[in-house]
């Protein structure tokens, strides 16, 4: 394969390859993908030299530095290869900046560019000196600081020219003279002098021991970025800076090596004293070379270019003057070359016709199988990199989308499950902790909780509802009594009928009352519970499906529901109280029919009575006797045991205790006395024994306990509502979320970036199969 075959099949590939890589380092960056952080960094480092050699094969240029020792004579090399004494050469420094020189096909394309520095790269340049301490390129340039700000204001220059001869002003002013060179960038040569294979550039870089930064970045970038290096060589051993071109070389392209692409030139061996020392500089030279490069003596020539330009009548007055007379460097030679024939003496002796050999065959020959080497190398180790993170990757995410996401929602949901596992456990501890201490009052060690329990609420409301319906009950009936009484008093007071007809009237406000009360207290245990369901809500981030699963879609049918359980067990033992105090008279045959009909239900009460009144303790004599055993001391203390009189019952103080038996009062006070003491006796049993008979505690307990322990039964209800909320994004779950389940939205990066890598990597597979 030819260099142009090779060329253009070498940029292909590496295209595709670079491609790749730019995929691969793509999905290697996401964090998700796990890639090892050294498959990066190889792909990183190993696309540096593949990127500038595909820039170079785009550009189609074979790039080649000369480099070297200040005042080892490159620009005096350069010369003699061009075959015209053009880049200043004299004492000093001679070269500011860095000189490339093209290859082209015909003398018309021949020029010359000059690029100056921007005004930040000024700057920068004169940063640099300080840095450097280059006092005497300081005071230069402040020296000439109108005539380098007139280079810049310029601009950049381009210079047609047909010979070299004809551009040796220019190309000297801004190269070479101070006055102008500081503020020139670079300048480019293009001639068709150079090679006859087109696209051969020269880099003539100033000497990497310069002292200046800039020129030691300026070598290390050169030599990172070419073909072939020629090194001018002035000293037998190899200097402190020369090692650095080795280095330099050797960090800028490791897919080569030194030896594959380094020549060197041993300079000015016609200022050497004899024949021997040339031999002996040449020995100690190719020693030092093969041991620190590995480079093979026929890499290596020596000779001198000024002698060359000398000898070939090539060289101008200035270099005359540098070198010598032309006798005088005849003579010279031969005594160390023992060549005696003078066209030999212009070639052979010279060394340049030797080099410029070496190079060519280089060119034509060996720099296709080390362009191979190079870039087979790079396409290798990207390729191969590029796979292994493509496989890596492979194993956890698919590279189809609609595939990714199926998976990424597969992993979710398994992640969301086994949050869900951990958190159901703690909102049933959390649930568990609200029951002991706000529902039932369940103290904790650590907490001192001065809030009243839902089931404190619930007997203070009761006993609330007792006082306040209580009171409406007697405003009503003394409202009616009078009513009552005038209807049975004709022709005169009959107080046995009034007696009846008022309880009659009595028992049934009083059954309106019972029923009233369960509907209210069913009312306040529906408030306890909804706080109940509220606070389980709560626990589910507010969803409303916790209280419609947990009473159903109706407050009312739960509240109806609660009413009827309460009636029920209000009733149980409210009305037989109700019915033995209210129904008949005391001493009343009714009433003891009542009693006898209630049988045991009317003793019942007893068991719960935690009141301290001694005359209600047992609710059958209380009937028997009526409000005589709470104020007759002889008959309390003949049943009771209790000689003092009773002082704080409800509804009565001993100022208005009166004696039934006394003739003196009236039928009217006597009746009403007997009935308020009745109210007052059911209101006692009501206050201190109902509550407690009735079990409307271990009720209020078992209702908020059963929505406990239906809300605990329905994990799987609940798991279903909290993956509800999740895909709602319900903000109060979310914040509880880990970051991997906060958004709904699918990362499918990883699976694309990893799709792109694959359709890279098949594309480059096939091109270079059909290849």
């Amino acid at each position: 394969m030819d260099w142009k075959s090779a060329s253009s099949y070498y940029e292909t590939l590496l295209g595709d390859v670079l491609n790749i890589q730019h995929f691969a380092v793509d999905l290697a960056k996401l964090p998700q993908a796990e890639v090892p952080p050294q498959l990066t960094e190889t792909l990183i480092e190993e696309a540096k030299p593949a990127n500038r050699q595909l820039e170079r094969l785009r550009k189609r240029e074979f790039r080649i530095a000369v480099v070297g020792l200040e005042k080892a004579g490159k620009s005096t090399f350069i010369n003699a290869w061009l075959e015209c004494d053009l880049l200043p050469a004299k004492g000093g420094r001679c070269t500011f900046t860095t000189t490339q020189i093209y290859s082209v096909k015909s003398e018309s394309e021949q020029r010359l560019e000059v690029q100056t520095r921007t005004e930040e790269q000024f700057i920068h340049l004169l940063k640099a000196l300080e840095t450097a301490g280059a006092n005497e390129d300081l005071k230069t340039i402040q020296e000439n600081k109108i005539t380098l700000q007139q280079v810049r204001q310029e601009g950049n220059l381009v210079i047609p020219f047909t010979r070299l001869e004809d551009i040796r002003e220019q190309l000297k002013k801004y190269v070479a003279d101070e006055k102008y060179a500081h503020a020139v960038l670079e300048a480019r040569l293009y001639t068709n002098k150079l090679a006859q294979a087109e696209g051969i550039v020269f880099y003539d870089v100033p000497g990497s021991d310069s002292g200046l930064a800039k020129h030691v970045d300026e070598a290390q970038q050169m030599l990172s970025d070419c073909d072939a290096v020629i090194v001018i060589q002035r000293f037998r051993s190899i200097r402190e800076a020369e090692l650095e071109i080795i280095k330099f070389t050797e960090q800028g392209d490791k897919n080569v090596t030194i030896a594959d692409k380094l020549f060197v030139f041993l300079s000015h061996i016609d200022s050497l004293g004899s024949a021997e020392a040339l031999k002996t500089h040449i020995a100690e030279a190719s020693q030092d070379w093969s041991k620190r490069a590995n480079l093979p003596v026929n890499r290596i020539v020596s000779g001198s270019a000024g002698a060359y330009l000398i000898l070939n009548n090539l060289a101008e007055e200035h270099t005359q003057l540098e070198i010598g007379q032309t006798s005088n460097i005849r003579d010279k030679l031969r005594t160390l070359t023992g060549i005696i024939d003078d066209d030999i003496l212009k070639t052979e002796g010279t060394g340049i016709p030797n080099i410029k050999q070496k190079i060519f065959n280089y060119i034509n020959t060996e720099r296709v199988e080390i362009l191979r080497k190079r870039c087979e190398a790079s396409i290798d180790k990207l390729v191969n990199t590029s796979e292994e993170i493509y496989h890596l990757v492979s194993q956890k995410f698919p590279e189809n989308p609609e595939e990714a996401q199926r998976f990424e929602e597969e992993k979710r949901r398994i992640s969301f499950s086994e949050w869900w596992k951990s958190r159901w456990e703690q909102i049933k501890a959390d649930l568990q902790k609200f029951y002991e201490t706000s529902v039932i009052n369940k103290p904790l060690e650590k907490v001192n909780n001065h809030s009243s329990s839902s089931i404190e609420k619930f007997r203070e409301r009761y006993q609330q509802l007792v006082e306040s319906e209580m009171e409406k009950l007697r405003q009503e009936t003394l409202r009616k009594k009078e009513t009552i009484f005038d209807a049975n008093s004709f022709p005169d007071f009959d107080k046995a009928r009034a007696n009846y007809a008022w309880r009659d009237d009595l028992y049934a406000d009083i059954r309106k009352f019972l029923d009233a009360l369960a509907r209210q207290l069913a009312a306040e245990l529906k408030d306890e519970a909804l706080k109940l369901v509220d606070y389980m809500s709560s626990l589910l981030w507010g969803s409303h499906q916790v209280k419609d699963r947990l009473i159903g879609y109706s407050e009312q049918e739960f509240l109806t529901r609660l009413e009827n359980s309460l009636s029920v067990l209000f009733l149980r033992f409210a009305r037989p109280v109700a019915e033995a105090l209210i129904r008949g008279p005391v001493n009343s045959d009714t009433r003891s029919q009542i009693v006898k009909s209630l049988g045991a239900d009317v003793e019942l009460i007893d068991n719960y009575y935690q009141g301290d009144e001694p005359a209600f303790r047992v609710l059958k004599k209380y009937v028997k006797y009526g409000s005589d055993l709470l104020f007759k001391a002889d008959l309390r203390q003949q049943v009771l045991g209790v000689a003092e009189i009773a002082k704080n019952v409800i509804g009565m103080t001993i100022d208005t205790v009166m004696d039934l038996s006394d003739e003196l009062k009236s039928a009217r006070d006597i009746v009403t006395f007997e009935v308020t003491n009745d109210i007052n006796a059911f209101e006692e049993y009501l206050r201190n024994g109902i509550f407690e008979a009735a079990g409307f505690e271990s009720y209020c307990i078992q209702e908020l306990r059963g929505l406990v322990d239906l809300f605990r039964e329905k994990e799987g209800t609940w798991a279903g509502v909290a993956q509800n909320e999740w895909y709602k994004e319900n903000p109060q779950l979310l914040a509880e979320l880990p970051r991997n389940l906060k958004s709904q939205e699918f990362n499918l990066e990883v699976s694309e970036r990893l799709r792109q890598l694959s359709t890279a990597l098949k594309r480059s597979n096939r091109d270079m199969s059909l290849s």
